[in-house]
Formats: C-alpha cells, structure tokens, sequence
C-alpha cells in the first residue's frame, strides 16, 4: 500500500462502518494516547520535581554561609535598634562592622551591592525586623517565617510575591542554640513555569501527531495482515452445498495458516455429512420405489383375489385358492413390516439387548434348519475344534445367519453347496458362509450392507427381495461389536465372513 493510500484509509475509517481492522486501530490508537497521557504527565512532573528541587538546592546553598553568625549583645537599649548580629557586611558589602573573618560568602570584587535584590538571603530577628539595609524591604513569606520561628526548622514554600511566583526559603538560625532570627531567601519561578508551559505545549503537540502516525502505520500494517484473511473470505465464497471441494489458502504458520487449516478440515467433514446425506437420500429413494412395489404387489394379490371370491359363487377349490394367494400376500407384507421394524430398533440403538452366553454351533444349526426348510442347495455345518463362544441376542443371531445363508441359497443353483465354517482365531469367533452361486460383481462389493441397495435393481420376487436383508445383517453384527466383509466375483461365487468377539 503507497504512502499516500495509508492516510485515505485511516480518514476512511474514521468516517466508515467500523469491521474487525477499524476496532483493531481504534484500540490500538485509544491505548497509546492513553499510554502516552500517562508517560507525558510522569515526564512532565519529573521535570518539575527536578528543577523544583536543584531550586530548593540553589536556596540551601545560599543560606547557608549565614547559619554561623556570632551570638547578639546580651541586652539591648529600649527603642534602640536592633543589635547587630554581623549581618551587616553580608546586606551591605565589606567595610567596617561587617562579618568576622570566615563568616558567610564573600562578596565578588567590582559588583555593586545588591540591597534592592528581593530574593537575596535576609536574615530578620524574632520581630521580623530586617538585620541590615535597607531595613525597609518587604518579608518574603511572613507565613514561611512564623513557621520557622515556631517550629525551629526550615520551610520551603511556593508563594506569591509582588504579583509573581516565588519559591522562598525560611530558615531559623543559629545552628545549635534557641532561635535567634530567620534568614529568608527566595527563586523567582516565572522562567521555570514558562519553561514548564513550553514542555505541555510541546507535549499537547507531539501527542496528537504521534497518535495520528500510529493510526495511519496501524491501518497499513493491520491491512496486511488481514489481507490473508480478506483472502480466505473470497475462497469461502465460492463454496457452495453443491461443491465444498474447494479449500482455504494456508499460507504462513501463524494464528491465520492455523485458522485456515481448521476451516479446511470443518469443510472436509462438511463434504463427506453432505455426501453421506445424499447417500441416505439416494437410499430413501430407493427404498421408497422398493416399498412402494413390493407392498403394491402383495395389495394387488389381496384386493384381486378378494374381489374375486367376491363376486358370484365361486367353486370351494376357487375359493380356497384365493383365500391361499391373500394369505401368502399378507405372509409377504409382514416380512417386509418386520424388517422395517427392526431397522428402526438399529437406529434407536435397541439391537443386542438381553445377551446371553451362547454356542456359534448352535445358533448355525438353527439358522440351517430355518433355510432348509425352503431351499434345494445343500448346506454343510463345518466346526474347526472346539465352538466358539460368544455373548449376543439369540434370536438376533440367528435372524443375522437365517438371512446369509437364505441370500446363499436363493443365488445358488440346487447341484450347488453352502459350506458354513466356525472357528475361533485371535479372540473372534469367526464364521464363514461360501457358496458356488452366480457371484457379485466387483463394483456392488463396497455397497453390500447399505440399506435399501439391490445388487438386481429388477423388482421381482424371484430374482431378488427389497435390499433389506444385508441392511439388518449389518445392523445385527455392528450392535454386537462385530465386523461383516463380501468377498465375490461372477461365476465364482460368494464368500462371506462374520467376526464376532468370543467370551
């Protein structure tokens, strides 16, 4: 982004609908003027810490050659003046009756004296009477002075005098020893407040300007760093519920690359939910086509028939076959209700309830004895050693190997065999059902299982049922914690296995 395009952003912003980049400045820009208000204000009142107390320092400094004046008179004459206290020479230069030798500062050869300077160190006694010429001059800080005479201790104050700011300094002397006068000695403060003022103007100056560079920095780095983002919101624009095969940029290892890599991974589960939901849809149709014929064909035979027996006077043996072709017709009906019933129980999860200890021989036996009963083709029971145990529903169980070795029977011609297999191997119980039928072709194997799928998608009673069969084994094996697997080809035929945990 150019120099010029960061500042029409910025103004942009300022005037726009606020967005994720527009509350990232607007804190970022709130959190440093207030950072640096804070910063400012900590600077500004160091600075006058610093030069109020090199003030202070200047006044100790100046005083303090005054601390050792020799001691007064012991009386003095009623309405005389005040006594002289060696002071003089300090007030009024050197000469005759000024201070002893080593006392105070030394005034500078070829200065005049300073008698008129207001803020000179002046010592007053306990009257407030000036000690020195000009004996006029007005107390600096007659407040100052009653607190140092009172209390016997220095006093620092900030005061008003003549109309201007003055820092004074009241300090008692002698050293050691009752009070005897206050020296006072003061600092004009109007350099050091102008001083003062130039910095907030200063301050009040640079603040703004720097919160406005950091606004306009702020919003070019925030819009390079969200144009990954701006990049992904234009990828996620183009997903649509028909085609979620396209993915979000990943670019970088930051926070944004780890984001990106989430939503990539939420849309792969969002595509395979919607390809299995158009799966089920798919399912649904068709088992709302195979209902609807083979609940059509038997209503058909039950409505023909009766209307038949209905009219006229039919024959006994008339009659008697029709009453034959409506029961078989219900008989139909009922298996196709069940099976619908019991593929509900599965997806309430209500299969492999009320287990029990049983034999895998013994359950075979009675799914052989249920198939034999209508099918030609031999079946063969084989058990390797001893028979494995398992802990299931037994009818469940013997409706899942009823239902193998009837679709066996019904693809496999009657010079055909069956052979079931049991054994135990690895913890399972393993059973295998191998016929010499007709086969499978390769590409229904995966779908073998799925509900309302037909390998014959012709819809007739001989060549096939309603696809629910393998749906229910399916269900039958999952709810006792097994596995089913199809291993066929055409002219070959069809090898099923039936892994069950053993107890």
């Amino acid at each position: 982004m150019s120099r010029r395009a960061a500042p029409a952003r910025f103004f942009a912003f300022l005037a726009g609908r606020r967005s994720v980049r527009h509350e990232l400045i607007l804190w970022n820009v709130a959190i440093l003027a207030l950072l640096l208000g804070a910063l400012g204000l900590f600077a500004r009142s160091l600075v006058r810490q610093s030069m109020m107390a090199s003030i202070d320092h200047d006044l100790d400094q100046r005083t303090r050659g005054l601390l050792h004046a020799p001691p007064p008179p012991p009386d003095r004459p009623p309405g005389g003046p005040p006594p002289d206290l060696g002071f003089g020479g300090i007030m009024s230069g050197p000469g005759p009756g000024g201070p002893p030798p080593g006392f105070g500062p030394e005034p500078r050869r070829g200065r005049p004296p300073m008698d008129n300077d207001p803020f000179r160190p002046r010592p007053y006694d306990l009257q407030g009477h000036a000690m020195g010429p000009p004996n006029s001059a007005p107390m600096l800080d007659p407040a100052g002075f009653a607190r140092a005479k009172a209390r016997g201790e220095d006093v620092y104050a900030t005061i008003e005098f003549q109309g201007k700011p003055v820092r004074a300094l009241s300090r008692p002397f002698p050293v050691a020893g009752p009070v005897q006068g206050v020296v006072q000695a003061g600092y004009g403060l109007t350099e050091v407040y102008r001083a003062l003022a130039g910095l907030n103007t200063a301050l009040l100056t640079l603040i703004p300007v720097g919160l406005l560079c950091a606004g306009v920095a702020g919003t070019a780095l925030t819009d390079r760093i969200l144009r990954r983002v701006r990049a992904m919101s234009q990828a996620a624009e183009r997903l649509s519920a028909r085609d979620l095969s396209a993915r979000l940029p990943v670019l970088g290892r930051d926070e944004f690359a780890g984001l990106a890599e989430t939503f990539n991974s939420l849309l792969g589960r969002l595509e395979a939910a919607f390809r299995q939901q158009e799966r089920l849809i798919a399912q649904q149709r068709r088992f709302t086509a195979d209902a609807s014929h083979e609940l059509k064909t038997p209503l058909t035979v039950i409505k023909g028939n009766a209307s038949m027996a209905l009219r006229g006077r039919p024959s006994e043996e008339a009659f008697r076959q029709s009453l034959q072709e409506i029961d078989r017709a219900a008989d139909t009906m009922a298996r196709l209700v069940q099976d619908l019933l019991l593929l509900a129980r599965s997806d309430e999860g209500q299969l492999g309830k009320d287990r029990i200890e049983l034999l895998v021989q013994e359950v075979l036996e009675r799914a052989i004895a249920n198939v034999a009963n209508c099918r030609h083709a031999p079946i063969t029971l084989q058990i390797e050693g001893e028979s494995p145990r398992v802990v299931g529903n037994e009818a469940e169980l013997t409706r899942l190997f009823s239902n193998l070795l009837d679709n066996a029977a019904r693809y496999t011609p009657p010079d055909g065999k069956i052979t079931v297999t049991a054994r135990r191997e690895s913890g399972q119980a393993i059973v295998t059902i191998a016929d010499t039928g007709i086969g499978i072709a390769l590409e229904h194997l995966p779908h073998l299982g799925e509900r309302f799928y037909r390998v014959d998608p012709s819809r007739t009673h001989q060549d096939g049922g309603t696809g629910l069969g393998l749906s229910i084994c399916k269900s039958i094996v999952e709810a006792h914690g097994g596995t089913l697997s199809f291993a066929s080809a055409p002219g070959a035929g069809t090898v099923v296995t039936v892994m069950l945990p053993v107890f």
